[in-house]
């Protein structure tokens, strides 16, 4: 699993605009929607230790997004997806949170 802040994650993804409230598909999963410079949209999913924590038309905030993080992982059949895991869901520590 590989880890990334939002900041870094949108900077690397050339992403600049989030939509402002929390989404959820036709399953009732919820994920975030973020826009390139190109305007090209983005679903990004909650993990399924987030997913409760977020609902449909939840508006965003820096209080809500601080305590969020991307990780890389691999599903059951190899593919490489991208979800919103919460900071402590990892056993790793980020120095800028503590430095």
């Amino acid at each position: 699993m590989k880890i990334q802040s939002l900041r870094d994650f949108c900077s690397s993804r050339n992403f600049v605009e989030i939509h402002k409230a929390v989404r959820e598909n036709s399953n009732g999963y919820p994920y975030l929607t973020f826009i390139d410079s190109k305007n090209k949209a983005e679903n990004i999913y909650f993990s399924k230790s987030q997913s409760a924590n977020f609902a449909d038309g939840m508006l965003l905030s820096p209080s809500i997004m601080k305590d969020l993080q991307i990780a890389t992982v691999t599903n059951a059949q190899g593919e490489e997806r991208t979800k919103l895991v919460g900071k402590g869901e990892s056993n790793r520590l980020n120095l800028d949170d503590l430095l």
